[in-house]
């Protein structure tokens, strides 16, 4: 067992590279984001391989019926899958959003999760229109401005996360943060709508960062742009995502070992709690290894032992140790033998005694003698102790001993 937990962790660490799906439209395909995220973290020695399934303009029910969306899903194993929305879809009143984009962004998770079970579905929260929807502005006031969309879509695509356990990665956030503390950097292409190099960029730094977990300012690839406008990008996602990993949902399905257990005697009772694994290993400290699990295992001998569980899913791997100390029940037959006066050994020897050896109450030998040696008592506390007396006919008898202090 100890030489396949050994394969096992060499393989997780040989298999760094990571492999990316964008499916969305055209705000994922300007400017090859995809590449882009790709570049970012091959700057800093992070293998990304990123693909994508784009096509214009397309929402997620049209994603949701495409054949080719799930030909892709299945051509390769998956570590993570980035859904993106038409850009006005998630920003519509609630009862057109529940009814015309959450569903199937709820299929989309649930087929992630069917054909390629080891992906991490994450949601690309997109930005706000430069000066609004005004197509959709009459019929739905908070669409007349940048920020009321733009809080439309941070709503709506937060919902999407949350209802399906999806990562949401804040690009939108990131670049309200850059309008709001830098105005001369243009994130929009002349539409007012599509991305920038520098919008492109923006979404990249924030994908790096929530992938690699990574504090942007080590990306050293500015894409061709200023490098103070670069710069500045780089720490708008430092302040939004990395700052603030867990708030957008990363780590919060990680695979996360965990296990309770009692110590009775020399007996291990133990219960798996780890969360988002699907298999765990034991080694029990003592040699022995167990992939049940819920348990029992028994020691046999006095000792303390760290207790390692290993928690997989999909090649990674979380570990946790709890030490327990085991303790053999000694137990205390008193049978119908002479009592032994054990100070009294050195100058009385009874002539059918053997030997005599003192117990802890724990089963560990404290002292021995027999005819031959008998070695002085050595100093102790007045705690109790256990006399076994051999007689000849290899009869035993024990009985209570308190020592005196010697």
């Amino acid at each position: 067992m100890r030489k396949l937990l050994l394969a096992l962790l060499l393989t997780t660490t040989l298999n760094a590279q990571e492999r990316v799906l964008f499916i969305g439209n055209s705000y994922t395909a300007a400017n090859s984001l995809p590449t882009m995220v790709a570049a970012l973290a091959s700057s800093v020695n992070q293998n990304l391989a990123c693909s994508q399934q784009t096509l214009g303009g397309a929402t997620l029910y049209q994603h949701a019926q495409s054949n080719a969306t799930y030909s892709k899903l299945a051509s390769q194993s998956w570590d993570y899958v980035v859904l993106q929305a038409q850009s006005q879809e998630p920003s519509f009143p609630y009862s057109q959003f529940s009814s015309q984009t959450l569903p199937y962004a709820i299929q989309l998770v649930d087929s992630i999760r069917s054909i390629a079970p080891c992906a991490q579905p994450v949601f690309f929260r997109t930005w706000g229109r430069e000066n609004g929807d005004p197509f959709n502005c009459a019929a739905f006031p908070p669409l007349c401005t940048y920020e009321g969309m733009d809080s439309m879509l941070h709503r709506h695509y937060s919902l999407m996360a949350d209802t399906t356990d999806a990562y949401l990665s804040p690009v939108g956030s990131v670049w309200k943060h850059i309008r709001d503390t830098d105005s001369t950097i243009n994130l929009y292409t002349s539409d007012g709508s599509h991305p920038s190099l520098a919008g492109t960029y923006a979404a990249a730094c924030t994908f790096f960062t929530m992938i690699t977990r990574m504090d942007p300012n080590s990306i050293s690839d500015d894409q061709n742009l200023n490098p103070g406008v670069a710069a500045t990008i780089r720490q708008a996602a430092k302040d939004v995502v990395y700052d603030s990993l867990a708030a957008w949902g990363v780590g919060a399905y990680d695979t996360q070992a965990g296990f309770t257990a009692s110590m009775s005697n020399d007996t291990l009772t133990y219960s798996d709690t780890s969360l988002f694994a699907d298999s765990v290993y034991y080694d029990f400290g003592d040699g022995n290894s167990s992939t049940t699990p819920n348990g029992i295992h028994a020691y046999g001998q006095d000792d303390f032992f760290t207790v390692i569980q290993y928690a997989y899913r999909c090649g990674s791997v979380d570990t946790t140790t709890l030490v327990f100390q085991s303790m053999v029940t000694f137990s205390i037959d008193e049978m119908t033998h002479p009592h032994v006066d054990i100070e009294k050994l050195g100058r009385f020897w009874p002539a059918n005694l053997q030997s005599v050896t003192l117990y802890t109450l724990s089963g560990k030998t404290f002292w021995y003698a027999d005819v031959t040696e008998i070695p002085d008592l050595p100093t102790t506390s007045s705690t109790m102790l256990i006399l076994e007396a051999t007689w000849n006919g290899h009869q035993k008898s024990r009985q209570r001993y308190f020592p005196k202090q010697w």
